[in-house]
This record gives C-alpha cells, sequence and structure tokens, in this order.
C-alpha cells in the first residue's frame, strides 16, 4: 500500500483494527463470560490456565514482529520480490514453535501450576482446558502469522469480519458444550476450549485462502533452498528484541498471578473480572498503536523519518485523550460493571477499588502500546526491551510483592506497582521517540 495514501487515514485503518480487536476481546472473554453463569470456580481455573497458554503463546511474538516489520518495509521500499521468503520461514517457525510448547505444556503443567499457587480446587477444571488447547496449537500460531501478514499489507478489513464470524461460533459452541443445546455432549471447560479452538480453525483456513489469492501467498521449502542464514539472522535480530518486551511482561505477570492465587478464589475471580472491563479502556488505543505501527513501517521503508515521527506522536495523543474518557467513565460506573460479572460482595468491592487505580495504569499504556509499536516498526528494537525488562520485574513485579504481599494491600497494592511500571516505562518511551535515535535503525 502506498505510505502517501496511509498518511491521509490513519483513523480509517484504525477503525477496522478497532473492531477486530473489540470482537476478537469479546470472544477471549466470552468464555469467562459464559462460564461466570455456570461457576465461579470454573472461571478461576481457566483464568489460571490461561495465564500459563498466553505467557508461553507470547513466543509466537518472535516471528510475528519480525515478519511484520519487514513485510511493511520492503512494500513501502517496494521490494516485494522476497516476501515469499519471509512468509516460508515464519510460517516453518511457528510451526515448529507451537510443537515444542505443546510438548511443553503437556510434560509440565504440573510443575507450572504448582509454580503459580494455583489453588487445588480449580487444577481438575484447569488441566481439562489447558490439555483440550495445546492439543491444538498450531490454530493460534497460524493465525497469528496470517493476521500480521495480511495487516502489513494494509488489509485490516478481513480480521474484522472473521471476528465477527469466530465470535458466533465460538458463543455457538459454548452454549453447546456448557448447556448441552444443539444436541452438543456437556464437557464444561473443556468443551469451551474447544470451542474456542474450532472458531479459530475456520478463521485460519479463510485467512489462507483470500492470502493466496490476493497477495500471491507461498509457503514452500523451494523459498529456503539455499537456507537465507542472512534473512534467518535478522529475523532473530528483529524479532527476538521485538517479542523480547511483551515476553518480560507475560512472564512478570504470571509471577504476579502467582501472589493472586495466594490470595484466595475471590480475589483471582476478581481480577479476571477487572481485566475483561479494562480491556475496554485501551482497546482503542490498541487499535490506533496498530494502526500507526503499520503507518510507521511503511514511511520508514520510503525514507519519510519526519512524517513518521509526526504521525506517531499525533496517535499518541490522540489515544491519549481516549483512554482518558474510558477511564473516567469506568471509574464512574465502577460498581455496576462489577456486579455484570457477580454478585458476591467481596468480588464487587474489591473490583470496584482496583479500577480506581487502574486509571493510572492505562496513562502509563498508552505510550507503551503506541510508542513501543512505533519505535518497533521502525527498527528500533532494542531500547523498549531492555528498559521493559528492567522496569517490569524491578517495579512491577517486585513492587507487587512489596505492596500486595508484604504491606497487605492485596490486589489493590499489586495494581499501585503495575501503574507505576506503566508510568515510568511511558515516561522514557516519550523521551526516546523525541530523541531520534530510532532514525537510524531502518532495516532494508
Amino acid at each position: 500500500m502506498n505510505p502517501s495514501k496511509l498518511e491521509t487515514t490513519p483513523i480509517k485503518l484504525a477503525i477496522p483494527i478497532f473492531i477486530e480487536l473489540l470482537l476478537f476481546m469479546v470472544m477471549g472473554n466470552v468464555d469467562t463470560i459464559m462460564l461466570s453463569r455456570y461457576s465461579d470456580s470454573a472461571v478461576a481455573a481457566v483464568g489460571n490456565a490461561n495465564q500459563v497458554i498466553n505467557t508461553l503463546l507470547i513466543l509466537f511474538n518472535i516471528t510475528s514482529a519480525a515478519t511484520g516489520i519487514m513485510v511493511a518495509q520492503y512494500v513501502g521500499a517496494k521490494l516485494k520480490s522476497s516476501l515469499n521468503q519471509i512468509y516460508t520461514l515464519a510460517f516453518i517457525m511457528n510451526l515448529m514453535m507451537a510443537l515444542l510448547i505443546s510438548l511443553f505444556l503437556y510434560t509440565f503443567k504440573a510443575p507450572f501450576f504448582k509454580a503459580i499457587n494455583m489453588p487445588v480446587e480449580l487444577i481438575t477444571d484447569a488441566t481439562a482446558y489447558l490439555d483440550m488447547t495445546i492439543l491444538f496449537l498450531f490454530v493460534p500460531a497460524l493465525y497469528t502469522l496470517f493476521s500480521v501478514v495480511l495487516k502489513s499489507h494494509g488489509i485490516t478489513k478481513l480480521s474484522m469480519y472473521l471476528a465477527i464470524l469466530m465470535n458466533i461460533v465460538n458463543i455457538i459452541g459454548n452454549a453447546g458444550f456448557l448447556y448441552g443445546y444443539f444436541g452438543l455432549p456437556v464437557l464444561g471447560v473443556k468443551g469451551v476450549a474447544l470451542s474456542t479452538v474450532l472458531s479459530r480453525a475456520l478463521a485460519v483456513t479463510i485467512m489462507l485462502v483470500i492470502l493466496i489469492k490476493t497477495l500471491d501467498f507461498n509457503v514452500h521449502l523451494k523459498h529456503l533452498m539455499p537456507f537465507p542464514k542472512d534473512l534467518f539472522v535478522r529475523f532473530i535480530k528483529l524479532g527476538l528484541p521485538s517479542a523480547g518486551e511483551p515476553i518480560s511482561y507475560q512472564f512478570s505477570q504470571m509471577v504476579i498471578f502467582s501472589f493472586i492465587n495466594l490470595m484466595g478464589t475471590a480475589t483471582i475471580t476478581a481480577r479476571i473480572y477487572v481485566q475483561i472491563i479494562v480491556w475496554f479502556t485501551f482497546l482503542g488505543s490498541m487499535a490506533l498503536a496498530q494502526a500507526n505501527a503499520i503507518f510507521t513501517g511503511h514511511l520508514i521503508g520510503a525514507k519519510r523519518h519526519d512524517e513518521a515521527y509526526h504521525t506517531t506522536l499525533k496517535t499518541f495523543k490522540q489515544a491519549l485523550v481516549i483512554t482518558s474518557i474510558m477511564s473516567l467513565l469506568f471509574i464512574l460506573l465502577r460498581v455496576q460493571l462489577i456486579r455484570l460479572f457477580s454478585d458476591d460482595p467481596m468480588i464487587i468491592a474489591l473490583g470496584a477499588s482496583v479500577l480506581i487505580v487502574d486509571f493510572f495504569v492505562e496513562i502509563g499504556r498508552v505510550a507503551n502500546l503506541v510508542i513501543i509499536q512505533g519505535l518497533k516498526a521502525a527498527g528500533d528494537v532494542n531500547f523498549p526491551v531492555i528498559i521493559g525488562i528492567f522496569s517490569m520485574w524491578l517495579v512491577s513485579t517486585l513492587g507487587a510483592y512489596i505492596f500486595g504481599i508484604h504491606l497487605g494491600l492485596g490486589l489493590v497494592g499489586i495494581w499501585i506497582a503495575m501503574a507505576a511500571d506503566e508510568i515510568l516505562r511511558g515516561i522514557l518511551m516519550l523521551f526516546r521517540l523525541k530523541g531520534g535515535k530510532w532514525r537510524h535503525k531502518r532495516v532494508i
């Protein structure tokens, strides 16, 4: 897609991404919402299983981040001859990682559950959900890759339509497997996992057909003969640092979740419900961040650094306004929002208190979403991960222990530590953007 065309339509590009993220978020949380009517303990069990799964699934960011950066810049520079080589390398790497992660999780799930202090009463449901998910782990691996390729070419509406389809299939499947509708067997949490897998598999199939017909997407071993060592090295140099920041975040979150598990099932459940609500707070910022990353990649590929800078800064300001308004609205409606999920007074009071503190988390998160993705799209991948590892562990994780466990502030204390981390990193990323060192990181 032409960078000049992209430059004039950032909001248009962000709108379908926002709708896709919204629908994908709904699909990701519809399991929790429907399970909340089924069993509070099932919600906590699936929340624990997903914490483990998501921590390892983030490894797919190694290939997806590198693919997104390289494809966007190659398209911006009008160098399309090597794209199928990039696609093939990413495809094989994702499938290999899916296999290794599946084997790892199947073998070590019991130690993982013990490491995160999972309550004993949740292990049976968590194991059933996890076993079904890891059996088909190649599905999210391919979904992640195909989605990145489509977006890097500026094709964003397809993912939005697929998100609608996935939601419909997932809701129907959940209803059947939880309550026996449509003649389906009642499988509980295992059925919820199966429903999610089937809906994503349908989307992956459709995406593959569109990729082949629209972008001449061709994955074949011949593209790696002889093996492109230089391309592989660039993949690793871009992918590892780019994925390092979200990987560090997920592992720190797993440690923090282990602290929360020590606080009991009610606190675990309150945290899960709050997470669902705050997703809506930063969805707009996330959509703008992804749109800006596509813009930046194309503009950097075309050597238009000043425009990339001003676009990123403008996007950050827009996202900050949107997120602030949403967060304040949720503070006003905090009790009513938690009551949508539970009538437990302890869960309602705890969740409402956390939503007040979350305002400061979201203010910092805006910069980390928009500016970090902009820096990565420009090829500046090392600085965000170095700062991220430092802050996430020494501020967020250590702070969560100090405030949440040592000082006895519980879930509210953990959220205070998370706010300090997000704000610190956000300030440092803003200085990095204004400093301009990213201008010399172009990968082509």
